[in-house]
Protein backbone atom coordinates (compact mmCIF):
# COMPACT_ATOMS: atom_id res chain seq x y z
CA UNK A 1 0.00 0.00 0.00
CA UNK A 2 3.16 2.59 0.89
CA UNK A 3 4.43 1.69 -2.30
CA UNK A 4 1.29 2.61 -4.44
CA UNK A 5 1.05 5.88 -2.52
CA UNK A 6 4.76 6.57 -3.80
CA UNK A 7 4.04 5.62 -7.35
CA UNK A 8 0.73 8.08 -6.69
CA UNK A 9 2.56 10.71 -5.77
CA UNK A 10 5.50 10.31 -8.46
CA UNK A 11 2.84 10.72 -11.17
CA UNK A 12 0.25 13.78 -9.21
CA UNK A 13 1.88 16.32 -10.66
CA UNK A 14 1.65 15.59 -14.35
CA UNK A 15 -2.20 14.57 -13.49
CA UNK A 16 -3.44 16.65 -11.01
CA UNK A 17 -3.38 20.44 -11.87
CA UNK A 18 -4.78 21.96 -8.18
CA UNK A 19 -8.09 23.75 -9.98
CA UNK A 20 -8.26 21.78 -12.98
CA UNK A 21 -9.38 18.08 -12.23
CA UNK A 22 -9.06 16.18 -15.13
CA UNK A 23 -10.95 12.59 -16.29
CA UNK A 24 -9.36 10.12 -18.42
CA UNK A 25 -11.18 7.43 -19.22
CA UNK A 26 -12.13 7.06 -15.35
CA UNK A 27 -14.08 4.58 -14.44
CA UNK A 28 -17.13 5.20 -12.99
CA UNK A 29 -17.71 4.57 -9.18
CA UNK A 30 -20.24 1.32 -7.97
CA UNK A 31 -24.47 1.24 -8.72
CA UNK A 32 -25.34 3.47 -5.32
CA UNK A 33 -22.17 5.20 -3.89
CA UNK A 34 -19.88 7.70 -4.61
CA UNK A 35 -16.30 8.57 -4.30
CA UNK A 36 -14.85 12.42 -3.00
CA UNK A 37 -12.53 13.20 -5.31
CA UNK A 38 -10.87 16.69 -4.45
CA UNK A 39 -10.42 19.14 -2.52
CA UNK A 40 -11.00 23.29 -3.89
CA UNK A 41 -9.94 26.06 -1.94
CA UNK A 42 -12.38 29.09 -2.99
CA UNK A 43 -11.96 32.88 -2.63
CA UNK A 44 -15.57 34.90 -3.14
CA UNK A 45 -15.24 38.21 -4.73
CA UNK A 46 -15.62 39.91 -1.77
CA UNK A 47 -12.80 38.49 0.26
CA UNK A 48 -10.63 37.69 -3.05
CA UNK A 49 -6.55 39.18 -2.20
CA UNK A 50 -7.17 40.39 -6.09
CA UNK A 51 -10.42 40.46 -7.94
CA UNK A 52 -8.92 41.39 -11.38
CA UNK A 53 -10.94 38.33 -13.38
CA UNK A 54 -14.14 39.14 -11.81
CA UNK A 55 -16.29 36.40 -10.22
CA UNK A 56 -14.86 32.85 -9.30
CA UNK A 57 -16.98 30.23 -11.03
CA UNK A 58 -16.56 26.39 -11.89
CA UNK A 59 -16.99 25.29 -15.06
CA UNK A 60 -17.95 21.65 -16.15
CA UNK A 61 -16.24 21.27 -19.23
CA UNK A 62 -16.48 18.30 -22.18
CA UNK A 63 -17.81 15.58 -19.34
CA UNK A 64 -19.27 12.97 -20.85
CA UNK A 65 -19.55 9.08 -20.41
CA UNK A 66 -18.83 6.01 -22.95
CA UNK A 67 -20.11 2.80 -21.84
CA UNK A 68 -17.22 0.53 -21.90
CA UNK A 69 -18.86 -2.63 -22.05
CA UNK A 70 -18.04 -5.42 -24.79
CA UNK A 71 -22.01 -6.65 -24.58
CA UNK A 72 -24.76 -4.35 -26.27
CA UNK A 73 -26.95 -4.89 -22.90
CA UNK A 74 -28.14 -1.24 -23.01
CA UNK A 75 -29.28 0.23 -25.99
CA UNK A 76 -28.24 3.99 -27.45
CA UNK A 77 -31.55 5.31 -25.86
CA UNK A 78 -31.62 3.83 -22.76
CA UNK A 79 -27.90 5.06 -21.75
CA UNK A 80 -28.71 8.16 -23.15
CA UNK A 81 -31.61 9.01 -20.66
CA UNK A 82 -29.20 7.37 -17.83
CA UNK A 83 -29.58 10.43 -15.25
CA UNK A 84 -27.43 8.96 -12.45
CA UNK A 85 -23.41 9.76 -12.67
CA UNK A 86 -23.21 12.94 -11.21
CA UNK A 87 -20.57 15.08 -10.21
CA UNK A 88 -21.03 17.30 -7.66
CA UNK A 89 -19.56 20.28 -5.73
CA UNK A 90 -20.12 21.06 -1.83
CA UNK A 91 -18.92 23.09 1.59
CA UNK A 92 -16.76 20.32 2.57
CA UNK A 93 -18.35 21.91 6.02
CA UNK A 94 -21.46 20.69 5.40
CA UNK A 95 -20.50 17.87 3.56
CA UNK A 96 -22.30 15.59 6.13
CA UNK A 97 -25.19 18.04 6.63
CA UNK A 98 -26.27 17.83 2.57
CA UNK A 99 -25.10 14.24 2.18
CA UNK A 100 -26.75 11.25 4.32
CA UNK A 101 -24.48 8.15 4.09
CA UNK A 102 -27.52 6.11 4.60
CA UNK A 103 -29.36 7.64 2.11
CA UNK A 104 -27.56 9.70 -0.61
CA UNK A 105 -29.63 8.77 -3.41
CA UNK A 106 -33.36 9.33 -4.36
CA UNK A 107 -35.60 6.85 -4.64
CA UNK A 108 -39.06 6.32 -6.90
CA UNK A 109 -40.73 6.36 -2.92
CA UNK A 110 -39.17 10.02 -3.00
CA UNK A 111 -40.78 10.98 -5.90
CA UNK A 112 -44.24 10.06 -4.90
CA UNK A 113 -44.10 11.74 -1.61
CA UNK A 114 -42.61 14.79 -3.78
CA UNK A 115 -39.52 15.01 -1.66
CA UNK A 116 -37.62 14.61 -5.44
CA UNK A 117 -38.18 15.25 -8.40
CA UNK A 118 -36.58 12.65 -9.95
CA UNK A 119 -35.57 8.83 -8.65
CA UNK A 120 -31.78 7.72 -9.10
CA UNK A 121 -29.67 11.02 -8.87
CA UNK A 122 -27.95 12.18 -5.73
CA UNK A 123 -29.83 13.69 -2.57
CA UNK A 124 -29.13 16.86 -1.48
CA UNK A 125 -30.31 17.37 2.46
CA UNK A 126 -32.05 20.92 3.26
CA UNK A 127 -33.12 21.52 0.02
CA UNK A 128 -36.57 23.09 -0.25
CA UNK A 129 -39.21 22.07 -3.40
CA UNK A 130 -38.48 24.01 -6.22
CA UNK A 131 -35.23 26.25 -4.53
CA UNK A 132 -31.96 26.13 -6.48
CA UNK A 133 -29.40 24.04 -5.33
CA UNK A 134 -27.43 27.11 -5.74
CA UNK A 135 -28.36 28.73 -2.68
CA UNK A 136 -26.96 26.28 -1.15
CA UNK A 137 -23.70 26.77 -2.45
CA UNK A 138 -24.06 23.04 -3.86
CA UNK A 139 -23.53 22.67 -7.81
CA UNK A 140 -24.67 19.45 -9.48
CA UNK A 141 -23.79 18.42 -13.06
CA UNK A 142 -25.48 15.47 -14.42
CA UNK A 143 -22.65 13.31 -16.93
CA UNK A 144 -24.65 11.96 -19.85
CA UNK A 145 -23.83 10.06 -22.60
CA UNK A 146 -23.28 11.42 -25.71
CA UNK A 147 -25.92 10.60 -28.94
CA UNK A 148 -24.78 11.02 -32.56
CA UNK A 149 -26.88 13.89 -33.09
CA UNK A 150 -25.09 15.98 -30.30
CA UNK A 151 -21.63 14.02 -29.91
CA UNK A 152 -20.41 17.10 -27.78
CA UNK A 153 -21.57 17.95 -24.35
CA UNK A 154 -21.81 21.59 -23.52
CA UNK A 155 -19.90 23.27 -20.57
CA UNK A 156 -22.00 24.39 -17.45
CA UNK A 157 -20.64 27.28 -15.26
CA UNK A 158 -21.59 28.42 -12.89
CA UNK A 159 -20.68 31.54 -10.29
CA UNK A 160 -19.38 30.69 -6.24
CA UNK A 161 -20.46 32.81 -4.43
CA UNK A 162 -18.84 31.97 -1.03
CA UNK A 163 -15.55 31.32 0.46
CA UNK A 164 -14.22 28.02 1.79
CA UNK A 165 -13.31 24.24 1.11
CA UNK A 166 -15.26 22.79 -1.71
CA UNK A 167 -14.85 19.06 -1.94
CA UNK A 168 -15.31 17.25 -5.23
CA UNK A 169 -17.98 14.29 -4.86
CA UNK A 170 -18.57 11.40 -7.81
CA UNK A 171 -21.78 9.78 -7.71
CA UNK A 172 -23.17 7.00 -9.11
CA UNK A 173 -27.27 6.42 -8.30
CA UNK A 174 -28.44 4.06 -10.91
CA UNK A 175 -27.75 0.38 -11.89
CA UNK A 176 -25.35 0.87 -14.32
CA UNK A 177 -21.29 0.73 -13.65
CA UNK A 178 -19.55 -0.43 -17.03
CA UNK A 179 -19.17 3.07 -18.28
CA UNK A 180 -16.01 5.65 -18.73
CA UNK A 181 -15.60 9.38 -17.99
CA UNK A 182 -13.38 11.85 -19.85
CA UNK A 183 -13.33 15.67 -19.30
CA UNK A 184 -12.88 18.01 -16.70
CA UNK A 185 -14.07 20.40 -13.87
CA UNK A 186 -12.48 24.07 -13.40
CA UNK A 187 -12.44 26.36 -10.58
CA UNK A 188 -10.96 29.61 -11.29
CA UNK A 189 -10.44 32.65 -8.66
CA UNK A 190 -10.98 36.03 -9.14
CA UNK A 191 -7.34 36.59 -9.53
CA UNK A 192 -6.31 33.16 -11.32
CA UNK A 193 -6.13 29.37 -11.14
CA UNK A 194 -4.21 29.09 -7.80
CA UNK A 195 -5.96 27.50 -5.26
CA UNK A 196 -6.59 30.11 -2.05
CA UNK A 197 -4.53 28.07 0.53
CA UNK A 198 -1.51 28.15 -2.41
CA UNK A 199 -1.99 32.00 -3.56
CA UNK A 200 -0.36 33.63 -0.89
CA UNK A 201 3.03 31.54 -1.41
CA UNK A 202 3.10 33.67 -4.99
CA UNK A 203 3.98 37.09 -3.58
CA UNK A 204 5.49 35.67 -0.81
CA UNK A 205 8.48 33.47 -3.10
CA UNK A 206 8.31 36.73 -5.63
CA UNK A 207 9.30 38.71 -2.63
CA UNK A 208 12.21 36.13 -0.97
CA UNK A 209 13.86 36.13 -4.29
CA UNK A 210 14.12 40.10 -4.45
CA UNK A 211 15.43 39.84 -0.95
CA UNK A 212 18.13 36.80 -2.13
CA UNK A 213 18.79 39.06 -4.72
CA UNK A 214 19.84 41.81 -2.76
CA UNK A 215 22.16 40.03 -0.22
CA UNK A 216 23.78 37.74 -2.90
CA UNK A 217 24.61 41.02 -4.44
CA UNK A 218 26.10 42.84 -1.25
CA UNK A 219 27.96 39.18 -0.42
CA UNK A 220 29.43 39.89 -3.93
CA UNK A 221 30.53 43.03 -3.88
CA UNK A 222 32.39 42.09 -0.12
CA UNK A 223 33.88 38.94 -1.37
CA UNK A 224 35.21 40.92 -4.54
CA UNK A 225 36.83 43.61 -2.51
CA UNK A 226 38.60 41.32 -0.49
CA UNK A 227 39.08 38.23 -2.26
CA UNK A 228 42.09 37.93 -1.12
CA UNK A 229 41.32 37.31 2.09
CA UNK A 230 38.71 34.93 1.88
CA UNK A 231 38.69 31.02 2.39
CA UNK A 232 36.19 28.01 1.90
CA UNK A 233 33.88 28.92 4.18
CA UNK A 234 32.77 32.00 2.79
CA UNK A 235 32.87 30.16 -0.77
CA UNK A 236 30.16 27.84 0.68
CA UNK A 237 28.16 30.48 2.00
CA UNK A 238 27.99 32.41 -2.00
CA UNK A 239 26.94 28.71 -2.56
CA UNK A 240 24.24 28.75 0.18
CA UNK A 241 22.76 32.39 -1.02
CA UNK A 242 22.76 31.45 -5.01
CA UNK A 243 21.46 27.87 -3.95
CA UNK A 244 17.76 30.17 -1.86
CA UNK A 245 17.91 32.38 -4.29
CA UNK A 246 17.65 29.56 -6.88
CA UNK A 247 15.09 28.17 -5.19
CA UNK A 248 12.75 31.23 -4.03
CA UNK A 249 13.18 31.80 -7.78
CA UNK A 250 11.94 28.31 -9.02
CA UNK A 251 9.03 28.31 -6.51
CA UNK A 252 8.05 32.00 -7.69
CA UNK A 253 8.09 30.49 -11.42
CA UNK A 254 5.78 27.37 -10.76
CA UNK A 255 3.48 29.14 -8.65
CA UNK A 256 3.19 32.16 -11.56
CA UNK A 257 2.63 29.72 -14.03
CA UNK A 258 -0.21 27.59 -12.32
CA UNK A 259 -1.73 30.69 -11.05
CA UNK A 260 -1.89 31.61 -15.33
CA UNK A 261 -2.64 28.16 -16.88
CA UNK A 262 -3.96 25.99 -14.24
CA UNK A 263 -1.27 23.66 -15.03
CA UNK A 264 1.36 22.88 -12.29
CA UNK A 265 4.03 22.47 -14.79
CA UNK A 266 5.53 19.00 -13.26
CA UNK A 267 9.46 20.04 -14.75
CA UNK A 268 9.71 23.45 -12.78
CA UNK A 269 7.86 21.87 -9.55
CA UNK A 270 10.30 19.20 -9.59
CA UNK A 271 13.07 21.50 -9.89
CA UNK A 272 11.68 23.60 -7.09
CA UNK A 273 11.57 20.80 -5.20
CA UNK A 274 14.96 19.23 -5.67
CA UNK A 275 16.61 23.01 -5.18
CA UNK A 276 14.55 23.18 -1.62
CA UNK A 277 16.26 19.97 -0.47
CA UNK A 278 19.37 21.14 -1.99
CA UNK A 279 19.75 23.83 -0.01
CA UNK A 280 18.51 22.60 2.99
CA UNK A 281 20.66 20.09 3.59
CA UNK A 282 24.12 21.88 1.77
CA UNK A 283 23.29 24.12 4.85
CA UNK A 284 23.07 21.44 7.31
CA UNK A 285 26.41 19.98 6.26
CA UNK A 286 28.05 23.25 6.15
CA UNK A 287 27.29 23.99 9.55
CA UNK A 288 28.31 20.88 10.84
CA UNK A 289 31.63 20.45 8.95
CA UNK A 290 32.40 23.41 10.35
CA UNK A 291 31.54 22.58 13.70
CA UNK A 292 33.46 19.55 13.09
CA UNK A 293 36.37 22.07 12.72
CA UNK A 294 37.07 21.64 9.07
CA UNK A 295 38.81 24.79 8.20
CA UNK A 296 39.33 26.10 11.39
CA UNK A 297 40.97 23.74 13.71
CA UNK A 298 42.41 21.41 10.79
CA UNK A 299 42.62 21.79 7.66
CA UNK A 300 40.34 18.76 6.21
CA UNK A 301 38.22 15.71 7.52
CA UNK A 302 39.21 12.27 7.62
CA UNK A 303 37.85 9.85 5.43
CA UNK A 304 35.31 8.16 7.47
CA UNK A 305 33.73 11.40 8.52
CA UNK A 306 33.29 12.95 5.16
CA UNK A 307 31.90 9.03 4.33
CA UNK A 308 29.22 9.95 7.20
CA UNK A 309 28.61 13.28 5.58
CA UNK A 310 27.88 11.89 1.87
CA UNK A 311 25.87 9.22 3.24
CA UNK A 312 23.49 11.58 5.52
CA UNK A 313 23.18 13.69 2.15
CA UNK A 314 22.13 11.10 -0.07
CA UNK A 315 19.74 9.73 2.25
CA UNK A 316 18.22 13.53 3.11
CA UNK A 317 17.87 14.31 -0.40
CA UNK A 318 15.28 10.96 -1.51
CA UNK A 319 13.71 11.12 1.99
CA UNK A 320 13.16 14.93 1.44
CA UNK A 321 12.06 14.44 -1.78
CA UNK A 322 9.35 12.63 -1.01
CA UNK A 323 8.65 14.85 2.04
CA UNK A 324 7.90 17.58 -0.30
CA UNK A 325 6.26 15.95 -2.73
CA UNK A 326 3.56 14.40 -0.12
CA UNK A 327 3.31 18.48 1.44
CA UNK A 328 2.46 19.69 -1.89
CA UNK A 329 -0.79 17.64 -2.74
CA UNK A 330 -1.73 16.84 1.24
CA UNK A 331 -4.64 19.13 1.01
CA UNK A 332 -6.30 18.48 -1.83
CA UNK A 333 -6.24 14.37 -1.71
CA UNK A 334 -7.05 12.24 1.06
CA UNK A 335 -4.06 10.96 2.57
CA UNK A 336 -3.83 7.71 5.23
CA UNK A 337 -2.22 8.96 8.64
CA UNK A 338 -0.21 6.06 8.30
CA UNK A 339 1.42 7.29 4.79
CA UNK A 340 1.60 10.81 6.32
CA UNK A 341 3.56 9.20 9.07
CA UNK A 342 5.43 7.22 6.55
CA UNK A 343 6.73 10.34 4.58
CA UNK A 344 7.70 12.90 7.70
CA UNK A 345 8.67 10.50 10.71
CA UNK A 346 12.23 9.30 8.58
CA UNK A 347 12.62 13.25 7.48
CA UNK A 348 12.44 13.94 11.30
CA UNK A 349 14.48 11.61 12.67
CA UNK A 350 16.87 12.15 10.62
CA UNK A 351 16.76 16.30 11.33
CA UNK A 352 17.02 15.56 14.64
CA UNK A 353 19.92 13.40 14.36
CA UNK A 354 22.08 15.80 12.34
CA UNK A 355 21.34 19.16 14.69
CA UNK A 356 22.35 16.55 17.22
CA UNK A 357 25.55 15.80 15.76
CA UNK A 358 25.70 19.31 15.21
CA UNK A 359 25.52 20.46 18.59
CA UNK A 360 27.74 17.84 19.88
CA UNK A 361 30.37 19.22 17.51
CA UNK A 362 30.27 22.39 18.08
CA UNK A 363 30.04 21.82 21.71
CA UNK A 364 33.72 19.87 21.33
CA UNK A 365 34.86 22.77 19.05
CA UNK A 366 34.70 25.44 21.57
CA UNK A 367 35.99 23.48 24.59
CA UNK A 368 38.95 23.00 21.86
CA UNK A 369 39.06 26.46 21.36
CA UNK A 370 38.94 27.26 24.96
CA UNK A 371 41.82 24.82 25.99
CA UNK A 372 43.98 26.92 23.07
CA UNK A 373 43.12 30.02 23.89
CA UNK A 374 41.89 31.06 20.26
CA UNK A 375 39.76 34.11 21.71
CA UNK A 376 38.65 35.33 18.39
CA UNK A 377 37.62 32.03 16.85
CA UNK A 378 36.29 31.06 20.21
CA UNK A 379 34.02 34.25 19.91
CA UNK A 380 33.00 33.48 16.46
CA UNK A 381 31.35 29.47 17.17
CA UNK A 382 30.14 30.51 20.50
CA UNK A 383 28.10 33.52 18.84
CA UNK A 384 27.15 30.57 16.30
CA UNK A 385 25.55 28.51 18.98
CA UNK A 386 23.55 31.03 20.38
CA UNK A 387 21.93 31.64 17.17
CA UNK A 388 21.14 27.73 16.63
CA UNK A 389 19.69 27.55 19.96
CA UNK A 390 17.59 30.30 19.26
CA UNK A 391 16.59 29.01 15.65
CA UNK A 392 15.62 25.54 17.11
CA UNK A 393 13.76 27.56 19.41
CA UNK A 394 11.85 29.57 17.45
CA UNK A 395 11.35 26.32 15.01
CA UNK A 396 10.20 24.34 18.01
CA UNK A 397 7.76 26.57 19.00
CA UNK A 398 6.15 26.89 15.50
CA UNK A 399 6.36 23.06 15.25
CA UNK A 400 4.02 23.27 18.53
CA UNK A 401 1.45 25.65 17.01
CA UNK A 402 1.19 23.80 13.86
CA UNK A 403 0.17 20.64 16.18
CA UNK A 404 -2.08 22.67 18.54
CA UNK A 405 -3.34 23.68 15.25
CA UNK A 406 -4.28 20.39 13.75
CA UNK A 407 -7.00 20.10 16.42
CA UNK A 408 -8.94 22.72 14.39
CA UNK A 409 -10.30 21.60 11.03
CA UNK A 410 -9.23 22.76 7.92
CA UNK A 411 -12.12 24.86 6.92
CA UNK A 412 -10.83 27.46 10.01
CA UNK A 413 -6.56 27.13 9.27
CA UNK A 414 -6.66 26.72 5.34
CA UNK A 415 -5.98 30.65 4.59
CA UNK A 416 -2.97 31.21 6.99
CA UNK A 417 -1.92 27.50 7.21
CA UNK A 418 0.92 27.88 4.28
CA UNK A 419 2.75 31.22 6.76
CA UNK A 420 3.35 28.17 9.57
CA UNK A 421 4.47 25.23 7.11
CA UNK A 422 6.29 28.17 4.40
CA UNK A 423 6.69 31.48 5.18
CA UNK A 424 8.20 30.74 9.33
CA UNK A 425 11.00 28.43 8.10
CA UNK A 426 12.30 30.43 5.19
CA UNK A 427 12.09 33.63 6.94
CA UNK A 428 14.19 31.83 9.79
CA UNK A 429 16.28 30.25 7.69
CA UNK A 430 17.03 34.00 5.98
CA UNK A 431 17.44 35.16 9.39
CA UNK A 432 20.09 32.73 10.30
CA UNK A 433 21.74 33.21 6.87
CA UNK A 434 22.21 36.56 7.31
CA UNK A 435 23.77 35.84 10.87
CA UNK A 436 26.28 33.72 9.68
CA UNK A 437 27.27 35.84 6.67
CA UNK A 438 28.12 38.68 9.52
CA UNK A 439 29.95 36.35 11.46
CA UNK A 440 32.09 35.39 8.59
CA UNK A 441 31.74 38.44 6.11
CA UNK A 442 35.31 38.75 4.21
CA UNK A 443 37.61 41.83 5.56
CA UNK A 444 41.07 42.33 6.93
CA UNK A 445 40.35 40.17 10.01
CA UNK A 446 39.27 36.62 7.77
CA UNK A 447 42.37 34.65 7.80
CA UNK A 448 41.94 34.95 11.58
CA UNK A 449 39.13 32.21 11.52
CA UNK A 450 40.74 29.90 8.97
CA UNK A 451 42.95 27.04 9.97
CA UNK A 452 46.57 27.96 10.14
CA UNK A 453 49.61 25.83 10.75
CA UNK A 454 51.69 27.31 12.50
CA UNK A 455 49.07 28.70 14.85
CA UNK A 456 47.79 25.42 15.41
CA UNK A 457 51.10 23.84 16.16
CA UNK A 458 51.74 26.87 18.70
CA UNK A 459 48.92 26.06 20.58
CA UNK A 460 49.34 22.50 20.82
CA UNK A 461 53.41 23.37 21.83
CA UNK A 462 52.31 25.70 24.33
CA UNK A 463 49.45 23.60 25.84
CA UNK A 464 52.13 20.58 25.90
CA UNK A 465 53.74 23.30 28.11
CA UNK A 466 51.73 24.52 30.35
CA UNK A 467 51.03 20.63 31.07
CA UNK A 468 54.51 19.53 32.07
CA UNK A 469 56.33 19.64 34.95
CA UNK A 470 59.66 19.09 33.64
CA UNK A 471 61.67 21.01 31.39
CA UNK A 472 60.17 21.66 28.21
CA UNK A 473 61.99 21.34 24.62
CA UNK A 474 62.14 24.71 24.07
CA UNK A 475 64.63 25.08 27.34
CA UNK A 476 66.86 22.45 26.25
CA UNK A 477 70.79 23.94 25.05
CA UNK A 478 70.68 24.47 21.04
CA UNK A 479 66.67 25.06 20.85
CA UNK A 480 65.85 27.59 18.02
CA UNK A 481 65.14 30.51 18.70
CA UNK A 482 62.54 33.49 17.07
CA UNK A 483 62.11 32.98 13.80
CA UNK A 484 62.24 28.89 13.85
CA UNK A 485 58.60 28.36 15.20
CA UNK A 486 56.82 27.13 12.39
CA UNK A 487 59.91 23.92 12.59
CA UNK A 488 59.89 23.68 15.84
CA UNK A 489 56.45 23.81 16.56
CA UNK A 490 55.44 20.59 14.26
CA UNK A 491 58.47 18.83 15.03
CA UNK A 492 57.99 18.91 18.91
CA UNK A 493 54.07 19.05 18.97
CA UNK A 494 52.77 15.61 20.78
CA UNK A 495 51.71 13.84 17.81
CA UNK A 496 55.40 13.77 16.01
CA UNK A 497 57.26 12.08 19.74
CA UNK A 498 57.44 8.47 19.22
CA UNK A 499 58.74 6.85 22.28
CA UNK A 500 61.11 3.90 21.59
CA UNK A 501 61.26 0.91 24.03
CA UNK A 502 64.70 -0.21 22.57
CA UNK A 503 67.72 1.55 22.94
CA UNK A 504 66.70 4.43 25.40
CA UNK A 505 65.48 7.35 22.56
CA UNK A 506 63.34 9.65 21.57
CA UNK A 507 62.75 10.33 17.70
CA UNK A 508 61.79 13.33 16.36
CA UNK A 509 59.71 12.37 12.81
CA UNK A 510 58.08 15.46 10.83
CA UNK A 511 54.17 15.42 10.01
CA UNK A 512 53.80 14.27 6.33
CA UNK A 513 52.51 17.77 6.17
CA UNK A 514 56.10 19.22 6.15
CA UNK A 515 58.34 18.33 3.81
CA UNK A 516 61.07 18.16 6.70
CA UNK A 517 63.74 14.70 5.78
CA UNK A 518 65.36 13.02 8.53
CA UNK A 519 64.96 12.48 12.50
CA UNK A 520 67.00 13.52 15.24
CA UNK A 521 67.72 11.24 17.90
CA UNK A 522 68.99 12.19 21.35
CA UNK A 523 70.65 9.53 24.03
CA UNK A 524 68.85 9.51 27.59
CA UNK A 525 71.56 9.17 29.64
CA UNK A 526 71.01 6.54 32.51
Amino acid sequence: MLIKHLTGLALLPELVFGQIYAFEQVPVPKPKSLHTLHAFYVYSHADAPEKPLGQPFIKFHSLVAKSSSSSKRDSDSELQAYKGLQLTLLPYKDFWVRINPQRFCTSVADVQAKRAEEANVVSVSGQAPGESLDNLHVYTHTIGFPSSADPHPKDVEATIRATGVYVLVFSNCGPYADAEVSGSVVVKNSYGFLPGNEYHKLPFYGWLSVCYTLVAAMWMIQSLRWWRETYMMQNCITVVILLSLLEAFLWWLCYNNWNNTGYRGRAVFTASMLATVLKSIFSYMLVLVASLGWGVTRPFLDRRTILKVEAVSALYIVLGFVRESMLAVRNAHSLSPSFVIFCLLPVALLNGAIFYWIFEALSKLIETLKDRKQTEKLLLFTRLWRILVASLAIDSLCLLFQIFDLSRTITDRWRYQWFFIDGIPHLLFLLVLLAMMYLWAPGTTSKNYSYNAQAEGKSTANKDDEKSEKPSWGDEEGAPQEGDDNFWATTHSEQSRVLSSEGGTVSHVAPSTEKISGTKKVSIAD
